[in-house]
């Protein structure tokens, strides 16, 4: 994953918690969408990154390529892996940008296909936190009424301590359309990237 200063999918059933009205504030750049229904902002945030699905349509549009693959190496302690998330192409400019917005996301995640390409897996919102102290958590943002995970330190240098949240739209995640590891992401073989964006 390279982030220098900041940093054909089948349907997908939202958990519980995306599925109940929210009443939370949403950071978002085309309306109030608290008051959509969550398959209508799926059907909406999936139309608007279709586009994105092959990974030289991301780079036409600003997104970085990167060939770091994130795997967590480890399982928990039940023998269940973590999983993984992929490779992670940030754009710079949508970084910077300190407004969240829905439809465009800063950072566009992509997993092996199993064939040597990638396909894209999940989108991430990236928040550089205001103060840069990891013991205050003043300014977390909320999308879709899910709190940002974080604040985090850096994955890598340069990377400021920020927030982030992944949805995974693209690419099932057993464990829920907002968990950051998707266990039935598998990075090829070679050196496994811990951490996280």
């Amino acid at each position: 994953m390279l982030l220098a200063t900041a940093c054909a999918a089948s349907p997908i059933a939202l958990p519980a918690a995306a599925t109940a009205p929210t009443t939370a504030a949403v950071e978002a750049g085309r309306g109030d969408l608290t008051t959509i229904s969550p398959s209508s902002w799926l059907k909406r945030l999936r139309k608007e990154t279709a586009k994105f699905r092959d990974p030289r349509v991301a780079e036409r549009y600003g997104y970085e390529r990167t060939d770091s693959c994130w795997e967590f190496p480890y399982k928990l302690p039940g023998g269940e892996p973590l999983g993984g998330m992929g490779y992670h192409y940030a754009n710079e400019r949508l970084i910077q940008d300190p407004k969240i917005d829905l439809m465009r996301p800063e950072i566009l995640v992509y997993v092996p296909d199993g064939r040597g390409g990638r396909k894209l897996g999940a989108v991430e919102y990236f928040k550089r936190d205001r103060d840069q102290r990891i013991a205050t958590a003043d300014d977390r943002p909320t999308l879709l009424g899910q709190e940002f995970q974080g604040p985090m330190g850096p994955h890598e240098d340069g990377m400021p301590i920020h927030y982030d949240l992944h949805l995974w739209i693209w690419k099932d995640n057993p464990k829920g359309l907002f968990e950051q590891w998707n266990p039935r992401v598998k990075c090829p073989s070679g050196p496994a990237h811990g951490g996280h964006s």
